[in-house]
């Protein structure tokens, strides 16, 4: 009786294992649903999930249908599939190819360094970016801009025949993109966009001069002779300058201080790993440099 006894404690010990094994076996399945076997490789639903997730967001949204879904699982089988048979192809063990795996690893690290320094070790506080937009305040000044268009002619007799025809009231537009000389500008009725003080000045001052010497919108010069040609300008536009808020520069202030926290964390790693440049050395290296591109 007591082997029995023995056998039957056997056989539900084994009873035990095998749903155990069998729920474990389940368990993973379920948590690793298999979408594609390559080989001794499978593709699970985490493995799919994890490489969309690193895809730029507008791009997901091709995927999300059932036959983008394919089509990408398609492109991850055919890399599985030339990864399996590159094992055949004695490249793994080339030099060339090793050091390129490392440079690869490297890289990973280094991304993955910076984004730990930036969201564990670098903090700015809200009174940080505060201080720093107080003392800086002018930085976040935007200059007077004026929109313009022109109509570039090359003789003065023709620029006189335009304006004139300008002040009878035929539209600027047209006679930009009949007679103006500059290709770039004319087909869309000489429009030069928004421009600030300055930005003219060193390529045409007089230009400059006349257009904010103009000041209302639809107001058009008389004819200012430069370097280029004679020219009509029409202001058609005007955004006045005006300080950016707190709120408006906050982000550009933060990213600017983890910025400069991120360098003086740098600088001090290079104190701490003693760091010594040979610069004869460096000044002796010569570089082979291919000029034809």
């Amino acid at each position: 009786m007591r082997v029995i006894k023995h056998n039957k404690n056997i056989i539900l010990t084994a009873l035990a294992v095998l749903t155990l094994s069998f729920v474990v076996f389940y368990g993973c399945s379920r948590r690793e649903e298999v979408v594609a076997y390559v080989g001794r490789r499978r593709i699970t639903v985490s493995d799919f999930k994890r490489r969309v997730d690193d895809l730029p967001r507008y791009y997901v949204g091709f995927i999300a249908s059932e036959g983008g879904k394919r089509q990408y699982l398609s492109g991850m089988i055919r890399e599985e599939a030339l990864l399996e048979k590159s094992r055949h192809f004695n490249i793994r063990s080339r030099p060339d190819v090793i050091r390129k795996v490392e440079e690869a690893r490297r890289a990973v690290l280094l991304n993955e360094a910076v984004r730990y320094l930036m969201n564990e070790k670098i903090n700015i506080s809200d009174q940080e970016i505060r201080d720093f937009y107080e003392r800086k305040r002018d930085d976040f000044e935007s200059p007077r801009q004026l929109k313009l268009n022109h109509i570039l002619l090359e003789k003065e007799e023709t620029a006189s025949q335009v304006l004139e025809n300008i002040r009878r009231g035929q539209n600027f537009e047209r006679l930009a993109r009949e007679y103006s000389i500059d290709t770039i500008t004319a087909v869309n009725g000489g429009d030069l966009g928004y421009v600030s003080r300055g930005e003219l000045s060193e390529l045409a001052p007089q230009i400059e001069d006349a257009a904010f010497s103009l000041q209302r919108v639809g107001e058009t010069s008389d004819i200012v002779k430069s370097p280029f040609g004679y020219h009509i300008l029409k202001l058609t536009g005007r955004r006045e300058g005006r300080r950016r808020t707190f709120e408006e520069a906050r982000e550009e202030i933060r990213d600017t201080l983890q910025r400069q926290k991120f360098n003086e964390l740098l600088d001090s790693y290079e104190r701490d790993l003693n760091v010594r440049v040979n610069y004869d050395i460096l000044d002796s290296i010569i570089l082979d440099i291919d000029y034809e591109f």
